[in-house]
């Protein structure tokens, strides 16, 4: 039986007693997380696959809604099914090489333990690292950061390890980078997906010195030769 996402949203709702409100997504990593909002409700984040949840799949997403144990068989065989039969789902990305060598002015793993301990509640598993420094060239617009959801990692642009650059701009490009693990991607009503949605950017603006930041940024963006 394959649901639509209201069908989906009311039937889980209906099985753990709880207002569910249901986040569809395409992350492969995190396939299911749950989280209350409030009493009696929760919020829910599925990967797509899970529209055509069977009956004993969509009792242990209950159990799991709930917090109580459960060994997740069905979930497994259901997964590895799901990608099995749908292989473009699971068809790799291409990956960003990432640098060996140590921080030379930033402290890019000390940056991450304060800011998930400070805002994000430890919900942050992702381990932070320097991608190669790429060849010295004329740039028109430059990627500060990227979230590796295969790998699980935050991979902070090496031209950012500079005395040059402030360490309130790295960690707010850090932060970023870190909701990107913590919330996933969510969908618009009309079924695109929302990358920067309201509670994004509602928990990106709660870093102290979020406008100093952007300010920076748009500053740096006018000069990205010198970088």
């Amino acid at each position: 039986m394959r649901f639509d996402p209201p069908r989906l949203q009311d039937e889980l709702s209906r099985r753990t007693g709880l207002a569910v409100m249901l986040f569809l997504n395409s992350n492969r990593r995190r396939m299911v997380s749950a989280r209350q909002r409030g009493p009696g409700a929760v919020e829910v984040r599925l990967q797509r696959a899970f529209l055509d949840s069977p009956d004993d799949v969509l009792s242990e997403l209950a159990q799991l809604i709930l917090g109580r144990h459960t060994d997740k068989l069905a979930l497994r065989r259901f997964i590895d099914s799901a990608f099995r039969e749908n292989p473009k789902q699971g068809r790799p990305r291409r990956q960003v090489g990432v640098d060996r060598q140590v921080s030379s002015h930033h402290d890019i793993e000390r940056y991450a333990r304060d800011l998930n301990d400070i805002y994000l509640g430890g919900r942050s598993t992702a381990r932070v690292v320097w991608g190669r420094k790429g060849k010295r060239r004329s740039r028109r617009s430059i990627r500060f950061a990227c979230y590796d959801p295969e790998r699980n990692l935050v991979i902070m642009n090496r031209k950012l390890d500079s005395a040059a650059i402030p360490a309130y701009f790295v960690e707010y490009v850090l932060f970023h980078e870190m909701l990107h693990e913590v919330l996933g991607i969510g969908e618009r009503p009309d079924g695109r997906r929302d990358v920067h949605g309201s509670l994004f950017k509602l928990m990106e603006s709660t870093y102290p010195d979020y406008d100093k930041a952007r300010r920076f940024e748009r500053e740096l963006c006018k000069h990205l030769d010198k970088l």
